[in-house]
């Protein structure tokens, strides 16, 4: 049967399934009734639900009619910590969380993409494993798959993935090659000196006045020693130090996130930023301690998985509904954590506004964003035709 008549088959159960996440969210390593659920609708597909011992997050595994090949499908199912402001009959009924990411709609489109496998199941040469993933907000879920080691279930040869795009319209998906999404990684500086009384600076060393020093100069970071041909962003977001206008405090606390879309400038930017951290400091009499939350690396798409999606979307959505992304995102995405480490792999974009609805395009994290969900059927398309293409 054809894919796209596979998924529509049951499409209008997938935005049920959807809409039901949407109003009962669940925050990372927090999705307990978002993993029984899927669990029993996998079971009910006749996917093999495997336990490696994940408290939340379920690893699926689908096994073809012939030996051969493993595809890895991979979305995350945690959602945000933040109040939802959209007017729809189905919004959260849980305070301060929503699924403003539209990690509701990745799971649902992962399920339909289950559901229409299993029924061309005899016809895939190798298995599918299905990877319905927690804590993605928190950069902690595809760590916590690797550390159950999920791929002795069945060794992937390729992966792949969706995120929602509300720029892109519904039914439509973006594809971009090479590096995608950035890395992000999280330091926290403390900034050492004397304290004393304000009218007295000289017989002080000012905490205040090094980290200012020190910030400033660590925008040089990006704009000379990081090569401008790749992007790379640094932001201080937090600086705490004193309690009282007249005390020259003893210490200052700052941290910041750096981002970037190349491996090696990743390694030499961190490097710079200890280096001028610790002798700026020392340069004005203080001293200086950094440490790193290093987090997720560059996301960079295989070329030849990107190929083979276009192949797929071109013949289940048709060529005008593939869109060639142009700039990658400063986002960042765990999923970077999976490939190419265990497989090459390529995640594309899934288009979620319409013209009808400006609420559709506030894009993601935004309290007031509505996702299109008719677009699951095009995700689920994508995917079962990737998978069966490969698994020929």
């Amino acid at each position: 049967m054809e894919t796209m008549k596979l998924v529509h088959q049951h499409a209008d159960e997938m935005i049920a399934i959807r809409r039901h996440l949407h109003q009962y969210p669940e925050l990372s390593n927090e999705e307990f009734k978002t993993t029984e659920l899927i669990k029993e609708k996998l079971i009910e597909y006749g996917v093999e639900v495997v336990d490696i011992g994940m408290n939340t997050g379920v690893l699926g595994l689908l096994r073809g009619g012939k030996p051969g090949k493993t595809v890895a499908i991979r979305e995350d199912i945690d959602a945000l910590p933040m109040a939802e402001l959209a007017d729809i009959p189905y919004r959260s009924t849980v305070e301060n969380v929503c699924h403003s990411c539209g990690h509701d709609i990745h799971t649902a489109v992962l399920l339909s993409a289950a559901k229409a496998l299993v029924q061309v199941k005899d016809e895939l040469c190798g298995n599918v494993l299905f990877l319905f993933q927690p804590a993605e907000e928190k950069g902690m879920g595809a760590k916590q798959f690797i550390e159950k080691k999920f791929y002795e279930v069945s060794k992937p040869d390729s992966f792949i993935g969706l995120h929602v795009s509300p720029e892109y319209p519904a039914g439509s998906i973006g594809l971009k090659r090479g590096p995608a999404n950035a890395s992000n990684d999280f330091f926290h500086i403390k900034v050492s000196g004397k304290g004393g009384h304000g009218a007295h600076p000289e017989n002080c060393i000012d905490p205040i006045a090094i980290s200012a020093y020190i910030i400033t100069q660590l925008q040089t970071v990006i704009s000379r020693e990081n090569h401008p041909v790749y992007p790379a962003v640094m932001t201080i977001g937090a600086i705490h130090a004193g309690k009282a206008p007249n005390i020259i405090p003893d210490f200052v606390e700052m941290s910041g996130t750096l981002r970037s879309l190349d491996f090696a400038s990743r390694e030499k930017m961190m490097t710079a930023i200890e280096r001028i951290t610790k002798c700026g400091a020392e340069a004005l009499r203080g001293s200086a301690e950094i440490w790193w939350e290093e987090g997720m690396p560059p996301l960079v798409n295989d070329d030849d998985v990107i190929e083979r999606l276009r192949t797929a979307a071109n013949e289940t959505i048709g060529a005008d509904h593939i869109i060639d992304v142009k700039n990658p995102s400063l986002g960042s995405e765990d999923f970077s954590c999976l490939f190419p480490r265990f497989a090459p792999g390529a995640q594309f974009r899934l288009g979620t506004g319409n013209d009808i609805d400006p609420n559709t395009r506030h894009g993601i994290h935004n309290s007031k964003n509505t996702f299109d969900d008719s677009c699951i059927e095009a995700g689920a398309g994508v995917i079962v035709q990737y998978a069966r293409n490969f698994l020929k």
